[in-house]
């Protein structure tokens, strides 16, 4: 922290980040906001005043201090990827899509100013500032996990914006757009071609969302098909990933990667309501389907009743604000085309909600000591039985929309 304020703070200013010859005078740490470790960095958030007396409130991210844990959740690679996602993707998109429509009716994001990610024995100074946009009105939603209609919609809109900026620039210029989404690092397999959750990770999720599926309701569901599909698609758990990871044109699009209540912000009107969404934490981007997003970001934050009274209305709300947003005249994937990728791609929303949403209900942490095998047998445990419904909730949903065409 010292060293951040004596040393890189003043550099950071003086070349630009807030303006042209700008000069540092302070940084003001928000004490309500002390830097902690989060689940991938450590976020500072302060106040840098510079020489012409503006104030800037920032978000500092730093990177974990803990080597093992930056190599396992290849926070070089997150770091690499969010720079570039600021620097390069997404200036190219919202350029693309602007020279289209000559309007700035881009999804909001929160302003970049710096990113450095040297990496070796200069780790420690690499960091990420981004505008800190609590002052402007922006939060995550107060529920925890589950989110209610209003705010499934409204986030959805925004992520369909999102999409719809690669399909306007794969209209203006694909070329350049495909090289440049080249340069996203891979953070979900490591260089052996094996899913980062090793030991069977997938098979071993499911099963017990399976398990919990048969236990309440094995005479709808033991001689399904769909479910027979379905388990001989996570036993052979990292190919079918892979598959479902594959970019399809004309539909492929820059994701996300991690979308869902955690990574996006509400802004509200006066009486409470959702008025605009802002995403962020573009650590893990890829160049896929659409689903990719919306199957994770559907089976983290809805609740399986939601789900089958509202899961037509939910994507249709993506279609249409996708339709309307996107210029004329530039292929977008219609209803029946998005379900087609659903069928395709929803095993990867699936796969990491399998582990991430019990993971949410924990009351304990990961021990540091914990192998492969030990990780995977605690993710197991989490949640006791809410955990393992909430698993088959998943299971039975994918079952029912005969998703298993990967």
């Amino acid at each position: 922290m010292d060293s951040l304020l004596r040393e890189e703070l003043p550099t950071i200013v003086s070349n630009g980040a807030f303006g042209k010859n700008l000069k540092y005078l302070s940084f003001d740490l928000d004490k309500d906001h002390v830097g902690q470790d989060q689940y991938m960095s450590t976020v500072l958030f302060g106040t840098v005043t510079t020489s012409d007396e503006s104030q800037h409130r920032v978000v500092i991210k730093l990177k974990l201090r803990d080597e093992k844990l930056r190599v396992m959740f290849k926070i070089d690679f997150q770091f690499h990827n969010e720079i570039i996602m600021y620097e390069k993707i997404i200036p190219f998109l919202f350029e693309c899509y602007r020279s289209m429509t000559g309007v700035g009716d881009c999804p909001t994001l929160a302003r970049f100013f710096y990113g450095r990610n040297i990496c070796g024995e200069f780790v420690e100074k690499d960091l990420i500032m981004l505008e800190n946009v609590i002052p402007l009105g922006f939060r995550l939603s107060e529920d925890r996990l589950f989110i209610d209609y209003n705010h499934l919609v409204i986030a959805l809109q925004a992520l369909a914006k999102f999409h719809g900026l690669s399909y306007t620039a794969k209209h203006k210029d694909r070329g350049h757009l495909r090289k440049i989404v080249t340069d996203i690092r891979e953070t979900q397999f490591d260089v052996n071609g094996q899913w980062s959750f090793k030991n069977k990770a997938l098979s071993r999720c499911s099963k017990r969302g399976v398990d919990q599926l048969l236990e309440r309701s094995g005479d709808l569901y033991r001689d399904n098909d769909h479910l027979r599909r379905f388990n001989e698609l996570v036993r052979d758990g990292e190919n079918s990933l892979r598959r479902a990871l594959v970019p399809r044109e004309p539909f492929s699009v820059v994701c996300h990667g991690d979308f869902n209540r955690n990574n996006v912000l509400f802004q509200y009107d006066e009486a409470g309501l959702p008025v605009d969404v802002l995403l962020f934490d573009f650590g893990t981007p890829r160049y896929g389907s659409p689903a990719l997003d919306l199957s994770f970001f559907l089976y983290m934050n809805t609740v399986q009743n939601l789900r089958e009274s509202r899961w037509d209305d939910l994507l249709n709300a993506y279609c249409l604000t996708l339709r309307e947003f996107v210029p004329p005249g530039i292929r977008v994937p219609n209803r029946a085309e998005l379900d087609s990728e659903m069928s395709k791609c929803a095993l990867y929303g699936f796969a990491h909600a399998s582990f991430f949403l019990p993971y949410q209900l924990r009351e304990t942490d990961l021990e540091e000591e914990m192998d492969d095998e030990e990780t995977l047998e605690w993710l197991l445990q989490l949640g006791g039985d809410i955990g393992s419904d909430l698993v088959a909730d998943m299971v039975q949903h994918i079952v029912d929309m005969k998703y298993t065409n990967v």
